[in-house]
């Protein structure tokens, strides 16, 4: 694995990439300490959120419908880290899209959480907002689950912060490596 990824950041500067990381932790600590912290991600994943009830409303399924939204949040993240990964050979910007994955989960996990409440305020480009636009209450009621939100909902932001905190363990990794795979080639790495 080792040398795969050096074979891939060779070449490429790891301290223009470092500050990202510490970006991504100051939003993880947000996320740890408010369930409700706002990040540069939340804006992407609404709009992504969105654009998967257009792309499944075409089906003509309600439930599809309903939940195209946490289906495409979640996986354009996915798809993104896996084009950056086999296809642009990126294992940092890969990392990145786990942690954009993280950032997803963690407010399908509010959201879900939510389907009882319904106190978090909706958005959408559809139409008005009423007690049916709730996605996670049409879900969870649809297939009896509806007094189960929170724990739904915490599973949902714990699998989040796994996320992002494997992200951050793996974009270190490989700047680390990256470190490394810049030493000049008589020059053995860590011994600098």
């Amino acid at each position: 694995m080792r040398a795969w990824v050096e074979e891939r950041v060779r070449g490429k500067v790891w301290w223009v990439r470092a500050p990202a990381l510490l970006v991504l932790l100051w939003i993880l600590r947000g996320c740890l300490g408010d369930a409700e912290h706002t990040s540069i991600f939340d804006g992407v994943n609404l709009a992504f959120h969105e654009m998967g009830h257009a792309a499944f409303s075409w089906l003509g399924v309600r439930i599809l419908t309903v939940a195209g939204g946490t289906i495409f949040q979640l996986g354009i993240p996915l798809a993104a880290g896996a084009y950056l990964l086999h296809k642009q050979r990126d294992p940092f910007g890969a990392a990145v899209c786990l942690f954009w994955l993280g950032t997803a989960l963690f407010s399908a996990g509010v959201y879900a959480a939510d389907a009882r409440a319904q106190a978090l305020p909706l958005v959408s480009p559809f139409g008005p907002v009423d007690s049916d636009s709730h996605d996670w209450t049409v879900m969870l009621m649809k297939y009896g689950m509806l007094s189960r939100d929170q724990e739904i909902g915490a599973a949902l932001r714990a699998s989040g912060v796994v996320a992002m905190v494997a992200a951050l363990a793996g974009g270190a990794w490989v700047l680390r490596v990256m470190a490394g795979a810049s030493s000049p080639p008589n020059e053995t790495p860590g011994r600098r």
